[in-house]
């Protein structure tokens, strides 16, 4: 049969660093250790196989409900799809938990939480498993039925049990135990010999008198005391058990993207984010970054008031981009409605204005404009100094006739793709790209960091899922989610911002896939670099939202950047998918 071997000792003295060296979560500092035979080895993924480790916090997946937890762990360890539901009925009934099987963990006592967790250390039939203090908390009652259990999977099943724990009474009911202290070991023999060795009348007794000789003469330690414990070597594995290593296996990889996607559609916060929240910034951006100066408000300080003055005046008020105000009534009142905002551009026309230029004279026209935003400000310029010129092309020709305006050529300018020049053409584009980035990153940042913080990551430690598993097993259904928002946001940007998509859908479609992946891979690897949600949040916006809005083409072409920002342009994913999606819209692209 099985045996159960107690690890004890003080608070810190190493017992939890130990267990966790044994199922390859740290990397011995120092001597070696031996399990089934073979120096541990993290990377050695059939030695998982054949240890069940149950954590101090559980590791549970709060989303999943009793039965999802049991079935993604069996998929995790490779079990065959048909054994799986059998194995599950046969775990729950086992461990109490037929009645609770439909129930998420958060809402069960601790007490069954604590029998839940053991179950999913067992769903794979370990050969060894490994208890970390797991009756920490749980009341005498609850304490007494779990050791029956664990007596049961020791005598009837042949389930070698490593457990740690501070009660006495516990250790008292192991086989053996060992007694540490300062991360040596002080005694390793059955309860009964270590209570004889120290003549004492109970193990605690025999307890505080070891650690009471190691604090005061711990160099002075008999060597035998502290010896080593020899375990003998296990068969390879057990008959009838999969000896099969592989370096990849879907099974487990799907096992974890369906957890994922379980989660992700529980989680109603991270849901709305996903889904609505793109949607939202899309449609704040769109609006929010116009580059269309139209409508500006004008008003004139008209000291002369003749008719030219005034057909000088209908020569702005008539342009689409300038919406005339109420007329200035002196210097005073021009500052004022400037200082407010009231007014983008005052137009000054000096007395005798009508009169000077029907005599020829030089006259002087003061146009002041609001330079707060300079590159508004240079725009409006631009406009003013067009209108003025056609004004007085206009009055040339109505003087001296069409001679006078005669050129050798003429000069057509007209625009091949946007013809209206309108900015939410080649915004709306771009928009699509900058949220592709920023939601599918932020969400696979997330997925990682969550569960290092709820320390359900410790499930990925101790199971024989592959690094590489893991990371697509999150990645997928990012992937999948990302895809419904391209999907999305390209209805949004041709049915309510009216940008006509003129190239191949397909096409884009293939683009947006390779772009998403990237994406979420990029949240994954951020994800090595964070330990908080909150720090992920931030840190992934900044990180990805600066060099998809300055470096990547949205507002200024890569080609006139310089130095570093050149360099990061170049490399940047959403540089390459900003230029075919606004080749798609506007460009007929395929």
């Amino acid at each position: 049969c099985g045996e159960i071997f107690g690890f004890l000792g003080s608070n810190g003295c190493g017992k939890t660093t130990t267990m966790k060296m044994l199922t390859g979560l740290l990397e011995p500092s120092e001597g070696k250790a031996r399990l089934f035979g073979r120096e541990i080895d993290p990377r050695d993924i059939e030695v998982r196989r054949r240890v069940g480790y149950m954590s101090q916090g559980f590791s549970l997946y709060s989303e999943l409900t009793v039965r999802q937890n049991l079935e993604l762990h069996a998929r995790l360890f490779g079990m065959a799809d048909a054994a799986i539901p059998p194995r599950v009925e046969e775990v729950a009934q086992q461990f109490g938990l037929a009645d609770n099987v439909d129930t998420l963990p958060d809402a069960l006592p601790l007490g069954i939480r604590q029998r839940l967790s053991l179950a999913v250390a067992m769903i794979h039939s370990p050969e060894i498993l490994i208890l970390d203090e797991p009756t920490s908390g749980v009341d005498p009652v609850a304490r007494d039925g779990f050791w029956r259990i664990l007596a049961d999977l020791s005598r009837k099943r042949n389930v070698t049990i490593f457990v740690s724990t501070h009660f006495m009474n516990e250790a008292e009911r192991c086989d053996r135990i060992s007694l540490m202290h300062a991360g040596r070991v002080l005694v390793s023999d059955t309860p009964a010999a270590i209570v004889k060795s120290r003549s004492a009348a109970t193990l605690e007794e025999a307890f505080v008198g070891y650690l009471e000789e190691a604090t005061g003469t711990q160099a002075e330690m008999p060597s035998a005391t502290a010896g080593t414990m020899q375990v003998p070597e296990a068969p390879a594995s057990r008959p009838g058990r999969s000896g099969t290593n592989r370096s990849f296996d879907l099974r487990r990889m799907f096992a974890y993207t369906r957890r994922e996607a379980l989660e992700l559609l529980r989680d109603p916060i991270r849901a709305t984010l996903a889904t609505v929240g793109s949607l939202i910034l899309m449609f704040v951006v769109g609006y929010g970054i116009n580059m269309d100066v139209e409508n500006l408000s004008f008003a004139v300080l008209d000291h002369d008031d003749t008719t030219i003055s005034r057909d000088y005046v209908l020569q702005i008020a008539g342009s689409r981009y300038f919406t005339e105000k109420a007329p200035i009534i002196d210097y005073a009142d021009l500052d004022r409605r400037m200082e407010d905002g009231e007014l983008s551009l005052a137009v000054e026309i000096p007395p005798g204005f009508g009169r000077d230029l029907a005599r020829g004279r030089n006259v002087t026209i003061g146009a002041w404009i609001d330079g707060a935003m300079p590159t508004r400000a240079e725009t409006v310029q631009g406009y003013v100094s067009g209108m003025h010129a056609g004004w007085l092309t206009q009055k040339a020709r109505e003087l001296y006739g069409d001679a006078a305006t005669a050129s050798a050529f003429q000069l057509d300018i007209r625009y091949r793709y946007n013809p209206d020049v309108r900015s939410l053409d080649a915004i709306v584009p771009a928009v699509i790209p900058m949220l592709l980035l920023l939601i599918p990153a932020m969400l696979a940042v997330l997925s990682v960091v969550r569960e290092k913080e709820l320390g359900s990551i410790i499930n990925f430690y101790v199971t024989p899922v592959t690094r590489l598993e893991f990371l697509i097993g999150k990645q997928i259904p990012y992937v999948a989610l990302a895809m419904l928002n391209f999907v999305l946001l390209t209805g949004f940007a041709v049915f309510l911002f009216g940008v006509p998509l003129t190239g191949s859908l397909p096409a884009f479609a293939a683009a947006a896939l390779v772009y998403v992946t990237a994406t979420t891979a990029m949240g994954l690897f951020l994800s090595t670099f964070m330990s908080s949600q909150i720090a992920a949040i931030f840190g992934t916006a900044l990180i990805t939202m600066i060099p998809a809005t300055q470096y990547s083409g949205m507002i200024d072409p890569v080609s006139s950047l310089q130095g570093v920002g050149a360099f990061v342009g170049r490399i940047y994913p959403t540089t390459y998918f900003v230029t075919i999606s606004r080749g798609v819209f506007s460009k007929a692209l395929s």
